[in-house]
């Protein structure tokens, strides 16, 4: 059953169209993330949702009341800012206390938020004496004492550094599935929306392109777009040479290609995915290329090496056991079921068939 439902939403902000006919269902205790560039619309989205702003048209329903005309103080939503507004003369109690003050029906106690957001004996500090991490507990404390509905969080992990926003996120979701409460997390950090979210919904201009379980929408997007924007991949322009209920036979530049077949065709020339950690070094996949090795990347975990094609720019993620050489020249390869068709293909855009970042 949809506990927060958002119908065919419009806002406007001047000249500037901010949101363009948003629909999204969200589940009782789900947690879902909304994604997408700078711009796109995140934020707006959560701001109506939480009564900061009004919408020009759609509806905006909770437990399958309407809420558009109820202030933000009786919507039951917590809120955390990506700059996490503390009160900077009250300490860590009178901050959490505060959110009490707002309180409708049961919830924890002051103590009893502290110990969950792991802030026991810090009770007398203030925020200036606290490190962003800990600041970024009081908010979510905070939000959390009135024991909300719905728990909405804008960017708040955006302020900290790469470490500390991978411990944060993931005690965030332990949070989350300790209440059940019904989660929205904005991020432009496709990763993290990945790693925390039931559901992860992606934005572009406006507009919502792609909803669906993270390994949807990395593995299966609907649209070019979040082909290119969630994770790293190899896309690129193919031209169907032969199709049969289970296969296309696919040219890519001077390569012959067999991708598993997932949606009917309208068009001879399609875009394909695939992804950069489903390409293997050596001989034994159903599909081989050859390519020379023209760069390398070592981020700690992964090893991402850049093949030159006679057509095509590839990034591949190798075993970090293998340590190939800029300059050598490699058979590399994948196999039909590593070959992603998007559905989209008759009506992408034209673009260079380059790795995405």
């Amino acid at each position: 059953m949809n506990y927060l439902e958002l119908r065919e939403i419009v806002k406007r902000f001047g000249a500037v169209l901010a949101l363009d006919r948003v629909s999204l269902e969200i589940a009782k205790g789900e947690l879902v993330a909304l994604v997408g560039p700078s711009g796109c619309g995140k934020t707006t989205l959560l701001r109506l949702i939480a009564g900061l702003e009004t919408p020009d048209a759609g509806d905006i329903l909770l437990a399958g009341q309407s809420v558009l005309g109820v202030p933000p103080e009786q919507r039951r939503v917590g809120l955390v800012f990506q700059n996490y507004a503390l009160f900077p003369h009250m300490t860590v109690w009178q901050n959490v206390a505060y959110g009490l003050k707002f309180r409708r029906g049961e919830g924890l106690g002051v103590s009893a938020l502290l110990e969950l957001v792991g802030l026991t004996g810090l009770e007398d500090r203030k925020p200036a004496e606290l490190s962003a991490g800990q600041q970024q507990r009081v908010a979510l404390a905070r939000a959390l004492a009135p024991n909300p509905h719905i728990l909405l969080l804008d960017e708040p992990l955006s302020a900290l550094d790469a470490q500390l926003r991978q411990r944060l996120r993931t005690e965030i979701k332990r949070i989350q599935r300790t209440l059940k409460i019904t989660t929205i997390y904005v991020t432009h950090d496709q990763e993290e929306a990945l790693a925390i979210a039931d559901r992860v919904a992606v934005m572009q201009t406006a507009r919502l392109e792609h909803v669906g379980t993270p390994w949807e929408v990395y593995q299966h997007p609907k649209t070019e777009f979040v082909a290119r924007f969630i994770g790293r991949g190899n896309l690129v322009t193919a031209r169907v040479v032969s199709e049969d209920p289970q296969r296309l036979l696919l040219k890519i530049g001077n390569a012959s290609v067999w991708a598993k077949r997932t949606t009917p065709l309208a068009h001879t020339t399609v875009r394909a995915l695939i992804r950069p950690e489903r390409i293997r070094f050596g001989s034994s996949t159903e599909n081989k290329l050859c390519g020379r090795i023209v760069g390398r990347e070592f981020t700690g975990d992964r090893l991402w090496v850049h093949l030159q094609t006679e057509s095509h720019l590839w990034v591949v993620q190798a075993d970090l056991s293998h340590n190939p050489q800029e300059g050598t020249e490699v058979e590399f390869g994948f196999n039909s079921e590593d070959v992603y068709v998007l559905p989209d293909s008759a009506t992408a855009e034209p673009a260079l068939d380059q790795p995405t970042s």
